[in-house]
């Protein structure tokens, strides 16, 4: 005699899986609790002077004109200004 049993596939759990993580990131977002985690990768933001020591130069200043910029946002940069990084070599 065969015996007939049921069980559950990998592929239905592998969706409920998903499922239930999607439903994790819904619940993060309407709640706020997604603004803590935003909040906190605010505050790690470089400033120009440690990206141009990144890159190998010896200094950065924040400033309007110069031959040796990076881009990208900085902390001590102000967009609405015209600024951007100097690096000095």
């Amino acid at each position: 005699m065969h015996k007939k049993s049921q069980s559950l596939s990998i592929n239905t759990i592998i969706i409920a899986a998903i499922g239930l993580a999607v439903l994790v990131v819904l619940f993060l977002v309407f709640t706020g609790r997604f603004k803590i985690f935003s909040e906190g990768i605010e505050k790690t933001g470089l400033s120009c002077k440690e990206s141009c020591k990144l890159a190998k130069y010896s200094d950065g200043n924040p400033g309007t004109s110069c031959d040796n910029k990076i881009g990208g946002s900085f902390s001590d940069v102000d967009p609405k200004k015209n600024e951007v990084c100097c690096c000095v070599p």
